[in-house]
């Protein structure tokens, strides 16, 4: 069991959830956006996010303890999943919660979990203050849905936000999974990091049964806002997705993953840093989806698809600081295999379809910003339908800061490579599209003093994209 130890602490913590534990722990007062100064702003609060006060237990004392291993005598403990803990003594206090399951949860495939932590309103702050929060979500099976969101301030202090976030499934088709992960991180002059990885690895196998029809979709959404006045800011985000189709059949077969055109991205972070000298910004981004459909059924039809048009994959990291170097490392990657065996005499339908969208802007820092965007697409299917579509962009807004895009599109064993090395100017933008082995797209774009949404939509303007 992981504990905070904090001083004049307020934190909220509201879980709904089941399936398997998830965990977090929490201590500390009050958000520059949320006043949860008081018991009467943190009513207020409750209510604005439609949860009735009346339904919180509220804990009041020096030690404060919500979840099922009470550390003993001394400490005020409850089992309730929806708490408000206040700690009342200037003097070294706690306040822990560890988020487990509800076992008679309403919504089984529901599993949210929101920590607030604050040192603000602490008079004995110093620049050894932490608030550290963890929410650790592991589903199984079923329709799966996580959701962590993390809030947390401080003056002097030091702000830790950490979300692990997985989902298997293993049976009956179609297979859903969502993850979703927050974190907003503020302090005056300490230090905020933050670290979220989330999973999902789905897998179907099926063995001759008739019409077979396999369907898997995926979506995972981080957000990270970080501001300090003076201090460093490291962010650390990753997305990873694995999906695997299998069947044997004497019928048709249908196999779907990531095909539904009307809910977005499959993976989307956004991250925002911004801090003042002698403060610093570091951004690692790392998104992979990996699909896999093999079928197998002699004379039939087999029909597999691999993505959509409005799905794939969108990064943007946006960092501001004075005069102190920043970084932003952020790679994406892409991998779509299909396989079938019709025996001869039946007919194979196949198409892969992978957008990238990539991220990469920096004001301020010095002329040695490191700002690097990495784009890896893959496509495999024999010959069938593939589409390849890569945007990246970066921008440095520092005279003689560079930065630099790659895109590799491989399509059915044949590279096509895209860059933007770094210009004199800093900035670039380069877009590709491969459908069938044949490459299109922009030259490398110089954008100048453009703000950066225009800089996108020049780099569109081409006609690739609408």
């Amino acid at each position: 069991m992981r504990r905070t130890t904090a001083t004049a602490i307020v934190v909220l913590a509201l879980l709904i959830m089941a399936g398997i534990p998830a965990r977090t722990n929490a201590a500390s007062p009050d958000p520059t956006r949320t006043d949860l100064s008081s018991l009467s702003a943190i009513e207020a609060y409750l209510a604005s996010i439609g949860v009735d006060p009346g339904s919180v237990v509220v804990q009041h004392g020096r030690f404060n303890y919500a979840g099922p291993n009470c550390p003993g005598a001394g400490w005020d403990c409850t089992t309730a999943n929806m708490v408000v803990q206040i700690s009342t003594s200037t003097s070294p206090g706690a306040n822990i919660f560890d988020c487990l399951p509800s076992l008679d949860a309403v919504i089984p495939a529901l599993n949210e979990c929101l920590i607030v932590q604050s040192s603000v309103l602490n008079p004995l702050e110093t620049t050894t203050t932490l608030n550290s929060a963890s929410c650790d979500t592991a589903l199984d099976d079923g329709s799966g849905r996580t959701k962590c969101t993390i809030r947390q301030q401080s003056k002097k202090g030091n702000n830790n936000a950490v979300i692990q976030q997985h989902i298997t499934q293993r049976v009956g088709s179609p297979q859903s999974a969502t993850e979703s992960a927050e974190i907003t991180q503020t302090s005056d002059s300490g230090r905020n990091t933050v670290r979220i990885v989330q999973t999902i690895d789905q897998s179907l196998n099926i063995g001759t049964p008739a019409d077979p029809t396999q369907k898997q979709e995926a979506h995972q959404t981080a957000t990270v806002d970080q501001s300090s006045g003076s201090g460093n800011n490291s962010s650390d985000v990753q997305q990873a997705m694995l999906q695997v189709e299998n069947a044997q059949s004497n019928a048709n077969i249908t196999q779907d993953q990531n095909t539904d055109s009307t809910s977005g991205r499959n993976q989307v972070a956004r991250i925002t840093q911004t801090t003042a000298a002698p403060g610093t910004n570091t951004s690692n981004l790392s998104h992979q989806i990996t699909q896999r459909q093999s079928a197998d059924c002699p004379g039939c039809v087999v029909t597999q698809t691999q993505g959509s048009s409005s799905g794939g994959q969108r990064g943007t990291v946006i960092q501001t600081t004075g005069s102190v170097t920043q970084t932003t490392i952020a790679a994406q990657s892409e991998d779509q295999q299909q396989v079938a065996d019709t025996h001869g005499g039946g007919t194979w339908i196949r198409s892969q379809t992978g957008p990238q969208d990539c991220c990469g802007e920096q004001h301020g820092g010095t002329t040695g910003n490191v700002n690097s965007v990495d784009q890896t697409s893959t496509e495999q299917n024999g010959g069938g339908s593939t589409v390849s579509t890569q945007t990246g962009t970066c921008s440095e807004d520092v005279v003689g800061a560079q930065c630099s895009v790659h895109e590799t599109v491989t399509q059915n064993g044949v590279p096509h490579h895209n860059d933007c090395p770094p210009p004199s100017t800093g900035s670039c933008a380069i877009f590709q599209v491969c459908t069938g082995e044949f490459c299109g797209g922009d030259p490398p774009v110089l954008l100048g003093a453009l703000p950066f949404r225009e800089r996108v939509f020049a780099l569109m303007r081409g006609g690739w994209v609408t």
